[in-house]
């Protein structure tokens, strides 16, 4: 029995060069970070817009007499 690594003849190519491989993972990067500023912007806007709805109704309270 070989102690170690044994060499392999003929051992099967790359399917994917590391250019390929390259330029997957920055896409992948660069749509990751994309989402993730489309969520923000939603979130933020639907947080501008409760807070809206606070301020209205806070307007509205402190306009009604007791």
């Amino acid at each position: 029995m070989p102690d170690g690594f044994v060499k392999v003849e003929g051992g099967a190519t790359e399917q994917v060069t590391e250019t390929t491989s390259l330029m997957v993972a920055y896409s992948a990067i660069w749509l990751i970070l994309m989402a993730f500023t489309l969520v923000t912007f939603r979130a933020l806007r639907s947080l501008r817009a409760q807070a809206e709805r606070a301020d209205k109704a806070v307007r509205e309270l402190s306009h009604t007499p007791r």
